[in-house]
């Protein structure tokens, strides 16, 4: 089941913002797994994070179950990489996480 929604937020993610603007969005935090963290939309789309920005985690530590279930504003930006063999993709950064009440 994690599988199908790592591909589908891999495919939705895709085919989104392209440029490296800042985007916010309302999300529920779903768990950190091999360094990825997974965050829910009211409308059900899965977002992967590739990594979080050193304020954001030193705020909420991700790694912490008791944020499983929370409701946050994340804000994130997107990077183009490239891997070891020189192949390009997209890396999803997390900069501000704002806990909700």
């Amino acid at each position: 089941m994690k599988t199908m929604l790592i591909l589908f937020a891999m495919v939705t993610l895709a085919f989104g913002n392209k440029s490296e603007d800042l985007t916010t969005i309302k999300a529920t935090f779903d768990g950190a797994e091999e360094e990825i963290y997974y965050f829910i939309d009211e409308d059900d789309n899965v977002y992967s994070f590739d990594s979080i920005n050193e304020n954001a985690n030193t705020k909420y530590n991700l790694t912490e179950k008791q944020y499983i279930g929370k409701t946050f504003n994340v804000t994130y930006k997107v990077e183009t990489k490239t891997n070891e063999l020189e192949e390009e993709y997209e890396s999803y950064i997390i900069v501000k996480l704002e806990l909700l009440k």
